[in-house]
């Protein structure tokens, strides 16, 4: 005889887990258009300190990405983290690992963001000039960071009965 195991829990945290998803990817897809849109219509052009390599169809930025573009879908991802971490079954850890991917991919673009788009003004001076201050692209570090955060906790938390669900052949299918 052999046994059947045990049914795996619902998925209660799916819905919030693509909501955060697309929050992120969204943010890394905004990164990706400016560096391609920038090195084809700029002359090969990332930031505003390099040279072209090439004529220029638009002068450089093609696209401005303004900070409150990388910052909303920040927060949002920040506000939707927790329940989606206490929603998400022991048995479908491994699906907030790919979380902290995505999460890590926001944090870079609006670590990029902020050195590509210098402000006038701003807390934090600019490294290595003199009139210039960071982008205001930082403030969506505060939600990635809490967002990457709370993701290692849960995996931590969950990744015990991860590891006895996938011994015992209970992991969901």
């Amino acid at each position: 005889m052999t046994s059947t195991p045990p049914p795996a829990a619902p998925d209660r945290g799916r819905v919030l887990r693509r909501v955060y998803a697309v929050c992120q990817i969204f943010i890394g897809v905004v990164l990706l258009a400016f560096i391609v849109g920038s090195l084809l219509f700029t002359g090969g052009r990332v930031s505003e300190q390099q040279s072209t390599n090439w004529s220029e169809v638009w002068s450089w930025p093609v696209f401005p990405v303004p900070a409150w573009l990388i910052i909303v879908p920040a927060v949002v991802g920040a506000i939707v983290v927790v329940p989606m971490c206490l929603r998400t079954a022991a048995g479908l850890a491994n699906r907030l690992l790919g979380a902290i991917g995505q999460t890590i991919v926001a944090a870079g673009a609006a670590v990029l963001f902020m050195f590509l788009f210098p402000s006038d003004s701003g807390p934090f001076p600019m490294p290595q000039a003199e009139d210039g201050y960071l982008g205001w692209h930082w403030i969506a570090l505060i939600p990635t960071a809490f967002s990457l955060v709370v993701l290692i906790v849960a995996l931590a938390t969950k990744s015990r009965e991860y590891e006895r669900l996938r011994l015992t052949g209970g992991l969901p299918s």
